[in-house]
């Protein structure tokens, strides 16, 4: 009996533990419910660290009393070490992994050029107040000293208290530090409808592109880089209506690069001559589990390709993990297994 009295709070706050994860997993994390997904971490990083604390107190009262000293110690030192553990991967998962920002470099061989061109790609800074951390970020970039910056939408995702214009006027002077040799061309995401309105020289020096393409030429060759609308990139039928008479409108020596926020539209490129694909948005899917991969990427791609670079058939695709985290549902910054990142893409004759 004086066991069962013993172990029965343990018990019963594990059980719980477990049945309140599989409730939160099944309902919101598989499926990406960001109300839901706050609520999980709240369960297991507030919640859970508190009731390990008060049994940890609870033991050690014990302990003091002389209710079977060696067993009440032992539990009040294993309640103490899985709340501190709870309190330590909290810290890690919001204050540390999320500002790794660490630099991923692909090499890309083509006959489509003579010259090497390098690219950074990066995307989703969804930055709630842009600060010490966004610019160092920039200075990476900068450091890199790129001929191409391409970048796959969300830029602030901000708190009630912040307001939009002077975020963003914040984020712009870190993009015009920046000065690669053929500019800079971005696509919209899903936290920025507030640009929609803006001209084309209030963004400068990014260009936006909707549904539209462009090009340059340089001492290797031409690029032909198409932007596609947040509605398209999320929908392969409706993103092949830009790509189809861009690709019929181009010659085939162009080296072909299609943006788009959502990675979805890859989906549908499969037998189509693109030669590179670049989106963000899965965030890689920010809390990779291992031997499992990613709870949710917010997209309907395979699993294995919400990060990283890879042949999906004639083109080429990468998926950035992004610089930023999702903040929906006043959720933090949260990254697991899966740290921050820039993207160069060097891209090498044959």
């Amino acid at each position: 009996m004086k066991l069962l009295i013993l172990f029965a709070p343990l018990i019963l706050v594990g059980v719980y533990a477990i049945i309140m994860n599989l409730v939160h997993l099944n309902s919101g994390m598989l499926e990406p419910n960001f109300e839901i997904i706050n609520q999980f971490y709240r369960f297991n990083f507030f919640l859970l660290p508190s009731c390990f604390i008060f049994l940890c107190l609870f033991y050690l009262v014990l302990f003091f009393r002389s209710f079977k000293k060696a067993r009440t110690l032992f539990l009040s030192a294993f309640c103490g070490f899985v709340a501190f553990s709870l309190l330590a991967l909290d810290y890690y998962i919001t204050e540390v992994e999320p500002y790794r920002c660490y630099i991923r470099e692909v090499q890309f061989f083509t006959d489509k050029i003579s010259k090497p061109l390098k690219i950074v790609h990066f995307s989703d800074i969804q930055s709630a107040a842009v600060g010490e951390y966004e610019a160092l970020v920039f200075e990476k970039i900068a450091s890199i000293n790129p001929d191409l910056i391409l970048y796959t939408g969300d830029f602030l995702q901000l708190g009630k208290d912040r307001e939009f214009n002077k975020e963003w006027s914040k984020l712009l002077v870190l993009f015009k530090q920046l000065n690669p040799r053929f500019g800079i061309y971005a696509v919209f995401g899903d936290t920025e409808l507030e640009l929609y309105s803006r001209s084309k020289a209030e963004l400068m020096p990014i260009l936006m592109l909707s549904s539209t393409t462009s090009q340059f030429e340089f001492e290797g060759g031409t690029v032909s880089i198409l932007g596609l609308s947040l509605f398209q990139s999320k929908r392969p039928l409706w993103a092949m209506r830009s790509i189809e008479p861009w690709i019929e409108s181009s010659d085939e020596e162009l080296f072909k690069i299609a943006l788009g926020h959502s990675p979805n539209f890859a989906l549908a490129l499969k037998d189509t001559p693109v030669d590179l694909c670049l989106a963000g948005h899965t965030h890689g899917g920010q809390v990779r589990v291992p031997f499992f991969g990613p709870l949710t990427i917010y997209s309907k791609i395979p699993k294995e390709w919400a990060l990283g670079f890879r042949q999906i058939g004639l083109p080429y695709l990468n998926v950035t993990a992004g610089v930023g985290s999702n903040r929906y549902s006043g959720l933090p910054p949260i990254r697991f297994n899966c740290p921050t990142e820039l993207t160069v893409i060097e891209l090498l004759p044959k």
